[in-house]
């Protein structure tokens, strides 16, 4: 996807803590020009319950972030989070013309009908991430491109998400006047800034602990395979150590 300006920015909408980072990209290199982060308002294990209050914390890490960076910010990648999120993994087939090699078209044509997959009108798609393609029976093939055959088969691992949640999503940036470049999955996002290339091919468990919320990523021979969000984070533990000393949630 073309980026509108060569400034990066992307905010983790977490239950705890909205983050954000300002970077630009110098010769295939990230440069980090600023962050900021504030406590949360109006977020509740991961979804947005309170548009104006989650707005007005966005707001407050954007005018800090473009002080440090000294850039203005008008769009940004946006993670989201939440139980709302599901993962199914499909399977798709195409048939090729022997008149050409494997194309993007046809990785196009391949790719819409893995995401004809039959969700309730109050889903959306945030991912689909191929596993692995089959090309006239051979198997675990990474990169079908400018490769010869007549069937093309993939298994894709799609990921979605609450259109309700989606949305509130997209109206509290509106709010804020930030364009969304791209809405994520937090989990993913997590994966691709700190696993390496090694651990994904070999096989990888990523569980990432949230105050509301866990989010679970599984990836084996360099493909997500598998992803979820549990209702149940580090407070609730805060929480029940609390009951057990007898002690405050904020003591130390």
């Amino acid at each position: 996807m073309a980026l509108k300006n060569p400034i990066l920015c992307g905010i983790d909408i977490g239950s705890s803590k909205i983050a954000l980072i300002v970077s630009v990209m110098e010769n295939g290199r990230i440069s980090v020009l600023g962050v900021a982060t504030m406590p949360s308002k109006g977020i509740k294990k991961g979804q947005i319950v309170d548009i104006d209050g989650t707005a007005d914390v966005v707001k407050e890490c954007l005018k800090a972030a473009e002080r440090m960076s000294g850039h203005t910010i008008n769009s940004a990648f946006v993670s989201i989070g939440g139980s709302h999120i599901e993962s199914t993994n499909t399977h798709a087939v195409v048939a090729i013309s022997p008149d050409h090699d494997i194309n993007d078209k046809d990785l196009e044509r391949l790719n819409e009908i893995a995401k004809a997959v039959a969700l309730p009108s109050s889903r959306e798609i945030l991912h689909t991430l191929p596993i692995s393609y089959t090309i006239d029976g051979q198997t675990g093939i990474k990169n079908p491109l400018e490769m010869s055959g007549s069937r093309l088969e993939v298994v894709t691992h799609i990921v979605s998400g609450s259109s309700v949640a989606i949305s509130n999503l997209t109206k509290c940036m509106e709010k804020v006047g930030v364009n969304i470049e791209r809405i994520v999955f937090a989990g993913v996002a997590s994966a691709e800034a700190i696993l390496t290339e090694t651990e994904k091919e070999l096989g990888v468990v990523l569980i990432d602990l949230g105050a509301e919320t866990v989010d679970i990523v599984i990836i084996y021979e360099g493909a997500v395979v598998y992803s979820a969000v549990t209702p149940i984070g580090t407070k609730y533990i805060t929480n029940d150590i609390s009951i057990g000393l007898k002690i405050s949630m904020e003591s130390d």
